[in-house]
């Protein structure tokens, strides 16, 4: 198989990188939802996610972030055992990192930090997504360019909308969902393809 593990220790490092990158959305999806629910006066359509930091229990919205970069993190860590390059393991733990960056430092006293921690993150993973077919090794063959490219464009038109033909908060929220999607996708076609594997 295109993503056949080698060594007992790698294929489980594979299997706990997809859980964590499945994981890591759902953190992302049930902290960003629950704060829709309780934050009754914000507006998803003309507000942007990082605005829910700005209300009622808005501390949360560190894990909202953090667990897409544990997501992001977790597929370093899967397409690491099927050798994947250097390079695109790295722009994955960057925008990992950018990701983080922008949970410790909330919009508020710390914007500018925030506003650049985000826009670096998307670019670093939309970058990796484009790239991901040629350097991803043996995983390139579960996101092949039909899909990576796909998605990613997805994320890039999604910004360049938001900021010109639909609401902001629309914009962000579809290009946060193509960015999560590629993640689900791909975190589910490295375990379906280690369990194929394995028997």
């Amino acid at each position: 198989m295109a993503a056949s593990v080698d060594g007992t220790r790698n294929a489980r490092t594979l299997d706990l990188g997809a859980v964590a990158a499945v994981v890591g959305v759902g953190m992302f999806l049930v902290v960003v939802l629950t704060l829709h629910a309780v934050q009754v006066h914000y507006d998803p359509v003309n507000q942007l996610m990082s605005e829910l930091a700005l209300g009622p229990h808005g501390w949360a919205m560190f894990f909202a972030f953090a667990g897409i970069a544990v997501a992001l993190a977790g597929i370093h860590f899967s397409i690491a055992c099927l050798g994947a390059t250097y390079a695109l393991r790295g722009l994955l733990i960057l925008a990992a990192i950018f990701f983080l960056a922008a949970g410790v430092f909330p919009l508020g006293e710390t914007s500018m930090i925030h506003i650049s921690a985000i826009a670096a993150a998307f670019v670093t993973a939309v970058l990796a997504m484009y790239l991901f077919p040629s350097l991803a090794g043996r995983a390139a063959a579960l996101a092949p360019r039909s899909l990576s490219w796909s998605f990613a464009a997805g994320v890039a038109f999604s910004v360049a909308l938001g900021h010109s033909m639909v609401p902001i908060g629309i914009g962000q929220r579809l290009a946060a969902s193509f960015l999560l999607l590629w993640i689900l996708v791909l975190a589910m076609r490295l375990w379906h393809a280690r369990r194929v594997d394995a028997a």
